[in-house]
């Protein structure tokens, strides 16, 4: 095992911000989000301090420049970072005014001098500006020098972009606590709380890598630790770093590229996305091998922009995955990506990107039965391990991209391996339990899908009139103890074959009553299933597993490919 770290280290703000070194936020990195709640927090943190001896502030991860420079980017810590510069320059500010209204002035501006010198850059006295030691991201880093740096007040800040806005907000938020915390207007007690204080108290875990891929791997370490950090960005770092090396206008047709992605996904989460197109063209990645395989495949900016092109064109369709009204879809494709959203797996993505890009419309409806019978008889029903169906619908993906494979009817000669046979589809629906407390709209849809079957109706599952009843109610009453002693209903009462579809009106009708005072109900509902089928005399927990069997063979009718 190769080591990915450069070191590891525990340090105080002092420590990092006064060891020569120039820290970068990556020009390709977001903006993040100085909200007022972060500041406030911080300044709580810092209140605390004369109450304990050090404060911990979390991870800082930073990647080495490779060249001779001392410079480091800071692949995730920027908004600590910068916030604490922020105070620091919030401190100067006063200290200027002090100085400037003649308070102590050669003593606070020494203090203006050292403090500058020390957390924030040198002072050209030739150019008369600071060489910063922290470079933000190319759309805050000239207000950071020209506004923040130089204490100058933006002439218009409601037309600033919104980080922009929230460093201001920063900026003036520290000045004016600071200055309600120092009534005195001592230049010394001020100095003392930045240079002795905070810098010296906050304390950081400091992790330093070699190179970006290295650095994903920290985030993965971290994150699988409960570290709260972002991967996605560095994925998407990479994309712009590549993007930056063509030029900074290609770079902002990536970020509008990347924007209009983001966009589309709305609640979709962005790596998920990555990973199930990759998997769709590719041999099948976990999430954590995700970057590897991207960074071998995409290393210029030419490459970037395909890849982009892709994702772009292709996010409205993973969208649509969790949006059966979504215009993309025709009535039939409709019904089976809802009920594939009521199976509650996501396997089926991947396939699915590659054969609405590869197949005509009319294989892709025809596919997309396969898999909702598919995934119905292997993952909802017989509850088996998703490993195996993802590899083989990796397989069958990469078979379509490679335009191998162009039918549903070819698709299934790879996709039987995955296919349960009738007679185990039927034993695991025999014994299957589905509570109507969390899964209710599965079990309506099965329900509709077996009155379907037996009747010869298309009956919709998500049709108001028709709810499900529970033969043996959920909260029933004393007549049903001869039947199902009490301590037993519990595992009789989420049964499938406890379960039966029938009109709203009548099942308030029928309620908690005996089953014999519910049959004249059931013999006058238009469902097959209640009408015809519920033909007992009683219901006793026998009569219910056979029932249940019934069921079974219906289902297995319900849920057949039509190439088995």
């Amino acid at each position: 095992m190769s080591t990915i770290l450069l070191n590891t280290g525990t340090a105080s703000y002092n420590d990092l911000i006064a060891n020569g070194r120039t820290f970068h936020v990556p020009p390709y990195q977001r903006d993040y989000s100085w909200e007022k709640e972060y500041w406030e927090d911080l300044w709580m943190d810092i209140l605390e301090l004369p109450k304990e001896k050090y404060h911990y502030m979390g991870y800082l991860v930073f990647q080495d420049d490779n060249s001779k420079s001392k410079t480091s980017f800071i692949i995730d810590g920027q908004q600590r970072f910068t916030t604490l510069s922020i105070l620091c320059l919030s401190a100067l500010r006063l200290l200027k005014e002090w100085a400037d209204s003649g308070l102590d002035a050669e003593n606070n501006q020494t203090r203006i001098t050292k403090l500058t010198e020390k957390f924030l850059g040198n002072f050209s006295t030739s150019k008369l500006t600071i060489t910063p030691k922290l470079i933000l991201n190319k759309n805050n880093d000239d207000f950071y020098k020209s506004y923040l740096l130089n204490h100058r007040k933006p002439p218009a800040i409601g037309k600033l972009k919104p980080s922009q806005k929230r460093l201001w907000g920063a900026y003036e938020y520290f000045y004016h606590i600071l200055k309600a915390k120092i009534k005195s207007q001592s230049g010394e007690e001020l100095a003392s709380l930045i240079d002795d204080q905070i810098s010296n108290s906050l304390i950081f875990t400091t992790i330093n890598v070699s190179d970006d891929l290295n650095a994903y791997k920290v985030f993965e370490t971290l994150n699988a630790r409960g570290v709260k950090l972002s991967p996605s960005d560095l994925l998407k770092n990479y994309l712009f770093s590549k993007a930056f090396e063509s030029s900074s206008a290609e770079l902002e047709e990536t970020e509008r590229r990347w924007q209009s992605i983001n966009d589309f996904l709305g609640k979709s989460d962005l790596p998920t996305f990555l990973r199930h197109y990759w998997n769709s063209r590719y041999e099948l990645v976990r999430i954590s091998n995700l970057y590897r395989s991207i960074k071998t495949s995409v290393q210029s900016p030419e490459e970037v922009f395909d890849l982009l092109d892709e994702l772009e064109q292709l996010a409205p369709v993973y969208s649509a995955f969790e949006n059966p009204a979504d215009p993309i879809w025709n009535k039939e494709q409709r019904g089976f990506i809802r009920s594939m959203n009521l199976f509650g797996v996501s396997t089926w993505y991947s396939l699915m990107l590659i054969a609405k890009q590869k197949f005509t419309d009319e294989e892709f409806t025809k596919l997309l039965h396969e898999l909702n019978v598919i995934t119905f008889r292997y993952n909802v029903i017989s509850g088996l391990h998703t490993n195996e169906i993802e590899l083989v619908f990796n397989r069958l993906s990469i078979k379509i991209f490679k335009s191998e494979i162009t039918t549903a009817s070819q698709s299934f000669e790879i996709l039987k391996a995955i296919y349960v046979s009738d007679e185990s589809f039927a034993q695991a629906f025999s014994v299957k339990y589905l509570s109507t407390k969390r899964n209710k709209n599965l079990v309506k849809y099965i329900l509709v899908e077996l009155e379907n079957t037996i009747s010869g109706t298309s009956y919709q599952s998500e049709d108001a009139t028709s709810s499900i009843e529970h033969i043996l109610p959920e909260n029933p009453t004393i007549d049903w103890e001869p039947f199902f002693p009490a301590d037993e209903q519990e595992e009789y009462i989420y049964l499938i074959g406890n379960y039966t579809l029938l009109e709203e009106t009548l099942n308030r009708k029928a309620g908690d009553k005996a089953f014999l005072l519910k049959v004249p109900f059931y013999k006058t509902s238009t469902y097959k299933m209640s009408k015809d089928e519920l033909n007992y005399t009683e219901w006793t927990p026998v009569i219910l597993r056979k029932h249940q069997d019934k069921m079974a063979k219906w289902a297995c009718s319900a849920w057949k490919s039509h190439y088995a």
